[in-house]
């Protein structure tokens, strides 16, 4: 049903152009007289410039810049555009009537849309279920990894109480616009694999549902290592180490923060742990500011071991500081007649004040260097099998390329080789799936990719939850031309988008709380 003031859709085609279409990489089209003179001047209803809403627009959604930045960076553009600043609540309106312009916009019927579907949360109980849709004729061209411009947005749909039933429904409305789809790739959320099923369960035609690769993999590695005890006194070892060291002089050394979700929460951990235990083997501690030196303790622990006439030469040394082993080396041999080979680790520790500081905070690493490498080999069969599904795609002779790809189970720990067995029998039940000839999509990636995204706009806010910011998703995954920003203006009024975040979404977190605090009127005749 059309809405606005113009009561029509001339936004025609969702989504990007084909690859004849596209302009090149590194050419860029001259615009026209007559697009040039639609940029000057502004929308009907509207008293800037399209030009000024474009660049609004893009400096909002793909600069990362915030409603009140945009119109800073404008007024520095003032003295050589003709640009004028609007204000900050201009530029956000401008972004939910884009959204949902392009929202609105009917989906070309086709019979090999293939859909990505996924939750995202924030604060409160509201959970907003986006699915994605690509034809499958394009995923060859996006070297089967497509960018956020080669996506369309097909529903946006926000709830309260999720369920296997409300999936089911949103995903026939979505297919009564598109035709069924030949995939769905998702997650195993419960109420997201249930809505799937059911909605499999209804249609004449086939449709393939594919487990998400990367979330398959993740709970895979989860499985493995939860149970471990070596692994878990590992992570313990990390945590502690954390929080004792990030304010001191080792704090560039420590592990990154760990992320929750895929399989990154063991990768960095793991990656972190083998880098810690390198200096050690390599004897490498040039990256703490530190000196060597020669002291009692140093001398005494010689000459326990060699006597006292060998090390009495080296009385002459004491508190003298040098700047790198090849220095102390230097001064020991010119000082005495001892030899490299008398110098042993106990000595380096002592006389090392890099090595010992390095050591007071990670010696610990050391005693996990060989269930690092296990670990590590785990993950890089992951990675490796990821590599190969997120560029051939998804088809019937995969786990053969994964076979001659990956590095013989001869060459692997007995664990990371049964592990690397276990992840190709989910590879090849998800691959069974795929008529013969076709080559669709493994990973779900794209979508987690467009949350990040839209999670980067919410985090600007003073509550952090599902509101009308949802329609910058639909908003930055299309390339916003001059003509259809010109047709969103034109078509979709702010009435609109507050008639359509009434519907969907209800009052605001943030109106809700503004109600609860609001202080009461006083009562000037009872008072």
């Amino acid at each position: 049903m059309p809405i606005g003031k113009t009561g029509r859709w001339r936004l025609q085609g969702g989504g990007p152009p084909a690859a004849s279409e596209a302009t090149p990489v590194g050419e860029a089209q001259e615009p026209d007289a007559a697009a040039r003179q639609l940029l000057r001047l502004p929308p009907p209803g509207h008293r800037h410039s399209l030009l000024v809403i474009q660049l609004t627009l893009q400096m909002y959604l793909g600069a990362g810049l915030g409603s009140r930045g945009v119109p800073r960076v404008l007024s520095l553009l003032a003295p050589w555009m003709p640009v004028s600043m609007p204000a900050h609540t201009t530029v956000l309106n401008w972004v939910y009537r884009c959204g949902l312009a392009i929202l609105l916009q009917p989906p070309q019927r086709r019979e090999d849309w293939i859909y990505i579907a996924d939750h995202t949360l924030e604060l409160g109980t509201s959970k907003c279920l986006v699915i994605l849709g690509i034809p499958a004729a394009r995923l060859l061209e996006t070297g089967y990894s497509p960018s956020h411009r080669a996506m369309q947005v097909l529903a946006v749909k926000v709830t309260t109480h999720s369920t296997g039933e409300w999936v089911a429904t949103v995903l026939r409305e979505v297919a009564e616009r598109t035709g069924v789809p030949v995939q769905i790739v998702a997650d195993h959320g419960s109420d997201l694999h249930k809505g799937i099923t059911l909605f499999r369960r209804e249609q004449t035609t086939d449709c393939v549902e594919t487990y998400d690769i990367s979330h398959r993999i993740a709970t895979l590695l989860k499985a493995e290592l939860q149970p471990d005890a070596r692994w878990q006194t590992f992570l313990a070892h990390c945590k502690r180490t954390l929080a004792s060291f990030q304010q001191t002089d080792l704090a560039f050394l420590l592990p990154p923060r760990q992320r929750t979700k895929r399989a990154s929460c063991t990768s960095t951990p793991m990656s972190s742990g083998r880098k810690t235990c390198s200096p050690t083997r390599a004897g490498r501690f040039q990256c703490r500011s530190a000196h060597l030196r020669s002291d009692g303790r140093r001398r005494d622990h010689l000459r326990d071991r060699l006597g006292v006439a060998r090390v009495r030469p080296l009385h002459v040394l004491l508190g003298h500081r040098h700047p790198d082993k090849a220095a102390f080396c230097e001064a020991i041999q010119a000082a005495s007649d001892l030899q490299l080979t008398d110098l042993d680790d106990a000595f380096w520790d002592l006389a090392d004040t890099g090595r010992a500081r390095f050591l007071e905070g990670f010696a610990w690493a050391s005693a996990y260097r060989e269930d690092l490498a296990v670990y590590a080999q785990m993950m890089e069969q992951s990675k490796a099998i990821q590599s190969v599904l997120k560029s051939e795609g998804l088809h019937a002779g995969v786990c053969a390329s994964l076979q001659a790809t990956l590095a013989p189970r001869t060459a692997l720990a007995p664990r990371a080789a049964r592990f690397t067995d276990r992840v190709l029998e989910q590879v090849e039940v998800q691959a069974a799936k795929i008529p013969p000839g076709a080559t669709w999509l493994a990973s779900s990636d794209i979508i987690e990719s467009v949350f990040g995204k839209y999670k980067m706009f919410t985090a600007r806010g003073p509550l952090k939850e599902i509101g009308r910011l949802v329609l910058a998703i639909p908003a930055f995954l299309t390339d916003l031309t001059g003509p259809l920003i010109h047709e969103a203006m034109t078509s979709v009024r702010t009435l609109d988008v507050e008639c359509w975040v009434k519907t969907h979404l209800g009052d605001s977190m943030l109106a809700r709380r503004r109600q609860a605090f609001k202080a009461p009127k006083l009562d000037m005749k009872t008072a």
